[in-house]
């Protein structure tokens, strides 16, 4: 008998449309969504034993066997019910106890983590024994807590890209000093420090021109935009006070392209050096940095567990985003990377096969019990955090304390204020 599983894509805001051709590339949805649509997919085309269900609460077009509307999570998990399955992949943004304690008995659940996992979060993990995998979407991501009994209960399989053939990408080295960013144009993303940056840039390098690609509508549709109809208003007020002459126009070395579908790679391809998320908040495996990577961009951008996992070259990764310009400066002044390289570094670590065994080993077997290899990178004191899991397992008294990345947290809080108050005083 073969494994039933669903997954849920919640996004009610998704406008309907036509995502049959996902194999192909993301047709403009946020990371995370068009994810949950290409891994159920990639997963029923495969002989694997291994029945797949897709569970959406918006209309569209998709490209998948068996697809259910279901407005909530409690319909998702009584259609579950009545078609008998019993395995149900659901995004940690929407997790919710109080719905899914009611079919402890029937479902077992599997956290995908494409945001970083709250300490409250992980507590509760661990007691509740329908969940039965965190599956985080970078090993890095999920190395930030090894020092938590929730590491038992955890695994990572990255986002899947579905690379073509090389030929394709046309990637080439090129001496040029373009600058692109691609990303939604939200606070959470960090276009803000880019802009507050490029100023900086043009007074080493007048000439170098910086090419935009999202829009602050690329998850919410619905989003009210500011006078220049790039982001909402408040937001949209703080960058562009950076990108603005006198008179309130663009600078002329700005330009904002909004949201583009197969259009961008030939954007990317025009430019030597690409800026992912300046600030790494909220990222976890951004897909951003390997499309700008295949279209032969070398990216320069912060130190952070997403570029630890997503980056070839991690020279250019800085520890503090004020120093963005002096590193865009660098970047530009400094050989391209090799496009060859680039290509197989992607190809892989996020290409389909491997991932997607990952993926039917989870969903064949959920129930292994056993701790992921630590990674090379001692990020944040990583091996001191193996050595504290060990003693929590041996001695359950240690369990009360708290993780190292809790430390980690208090600095950037405190630095993340600081930069709101600097803005504040700047405007």
């Amino acid at each position: 008998m073969k494994k039933k599983i669903a997954f849920y894509l919640n996004n009610p805001t998704l406008p309907e449309g036509d995502y049959s051709s996902i194999i192909t590339g993301n047709p403009g949805l946020g990371g995370s969504e068009y994810e949950f649509l290409l891994v159920p997919y990639l997963l029923e085309q495969r002989e694997n034993e291994i029945d797949v269900y897709l569970f959406v609460n918006f209309k569209g077009t998709f490209p998948h066997k068996n697809v259910f509307y279901a407005g909530q999570l409690y319909d998702v998990c009584v259609k579950c019910c009545d078609l008998g399955i019993n395995l149900l992949v659901v995004d940690i943004k929407y997790f919710d106890k109080n719905v899914l304690d009611g079919f402890s008995k029937s479902l077992s659940i599997l956290v995908w983590a494409h945001n970083t996992v709250k300490y409250s979060l992980l507590d509760l993990f661990v007691k509740l024994p329908y969940v039965q995998k965190i599956v985080n979407v970078g090993r890095e991501q999920m190395e930030l807590y090894r020092d938590h009994l929730a590491t038992l209960k955890s695994t990572y399989i990255y986002n899947i890209f579905p690379i073509k053939e090389r030929e394709y990408y046309a990637a080439e080295d090129r001496d040029n000093h373009n600058v692109v960013y691609m990303g939604s144009i939200v606070r959470a993303k960090g276009f803000h420090v880019l802009a507050s940056a490029w100023k900086k840039v043009l007074s080493e390098i007048p000439d170098a021109q910086l090419y935009v690609i999202g829009s602050g509508k690329l998850y919410n549709r619905d989003a009210g935009l500011g006078r220049y109809g790039i982001a909402e208003k408040d937001y949209e007020d703080l960058f562009m006070s950076y990108l603005t002459n006198e008179k309130g126009e663009v600078l002329p070395s700005v330009h904002f392209l909004g949201i583009l579908k197969e259009e961008k790679l030939g954007v990317m391809g025009k430019c030597k050096v690409a800026v992912p998320n300046p600030t790494g908040v909220s990222e976890c495996l951004p897909i951003t940095a390997m499309e700008m990577q295949l279209a032969g961009c070398s990216i320069t951008t912060v130190l952070h567990p997403a570029y630890l996992d997503t980056v070839f070259n991690k020279s250019y990764l800085y520890r503090n985003p004020s120093r963005l310009a002096q590193y865009i400066i660098a970047r530009i002044k400094s050989p391209s990377d090799d496009v060859g390289a680039l290509y197989d570094f992607i190809q892989s670590r996020f290409g389909v096969e491997k991932n997607i065994e990952r993926w039917e080993q989870l969903i064949l077997h959920p129930d292994e019990v056993g701790v992921e290899e630590i990674s090379e990178y001692n990020y944040h004191h990583k091996k001191i955090k193996e050595k504290l899991l060990v003693y929590k397992m041996r001695y359950p008294l240690l369990r009360c304390i708290p993780p190292v990345e809790i430390f980690y947290d208090g600095i950037s809080t405190v630095k993340y204020y600081l930069s709101r108050i600097a803005e504040k005083l700047k405007r």
